[in-house]
């Protein structure tokens, strides 16, 4: 782990011998080899941690995400499959002290591979001699097919609940049950640990499909 300190705050990731720099959706990250996938891939992981620089010389935590990338061994290209985020409790859009996207779960999963592969399906590669194109203006106009329309859909935007004990009667600490926030930086780092092991048992059940 790095941290790199500004004026308003510290921003930590990952560093070392073994990262290799990749293209996120969303910005650039910094990724590590979690385990091996079938089919010659590699899960890769990436982490941030926030702190905002308070009054004084106080820090608060900001937030903190691990993203899931898949792709070979020094390879640029590692689409991004899905991130676990926990952002903490603050004055967001400055309508006061809460949690970031009115109504979301926190801490939770976002799922990014429609969006990675719908980014690299519109990445056509620069041909020098493009050959002209023959328009049939008799042809009739017809409804993208399912699968492109499928790529389309933004669930990159939606936000599953990491822990949402929702069965439970008595009142949530913050009103609803899928609103956490961490209590010490001995429970980010148990979050964090625990959730990587997490991560990574449930990557060894991926298999290629026939």
């Amino acid at each position: 782990m790095e941290a790199d300190y500004q004026v308003n705050g510290v921003w930590t990731g990952l560093s070392g011998e073994a990262i290799e720099r990749v293209e996120r959706n969303r910005g650039t990250a910094s990724v590590a080899q979690l385990l091996p996938l079938p089919g010659d891939l590699f899960a890769w992981l990436g982490y941030q941690e926030i702190w905002d620089l308070d009054s004084g010389r106080n820090f608060a935590f900001r937030q903190a995400g691990l993203t899931v990338h898949v792709g070979e061994l020094s390879d640029p290209v590692k689409p991004q499959l899905f991130r676990l985020e926990w952002p903490g409790l603050r004055d967001w859009d400055r309508s006061g002290i809460g949690f970031q996207s009115r109504g979301a779960g926190h801490p939770h999963w976002q799922i990014d591979v429609l969006e990675s592969l719908h980014a690299r399906r519109d990445s056509t590669p620069f041909d020098p001699e493009p050959k002209e194109d023959v328009e049939d203006f008799d042809a009739e106009i017809t409804t993208r097919p399912l699968l492109d329309r499928i790529r389309a859909l933004t669930i990159e935007k939606m936000h599953f609940a990491s822990v949402a004990p929702w069965w439970l009667s008595n009142t949530a600490e913050f009103g609803q049950h899928h609103f956490n926030a961490p209590h010490s930086q001995e429970d980010l780092m148990r979050w964090l640990t625990s959730a990587v092991v997490y991560i990574k048992q449930e990557l060894s059940r991926c298999t290629m499909r026939r």
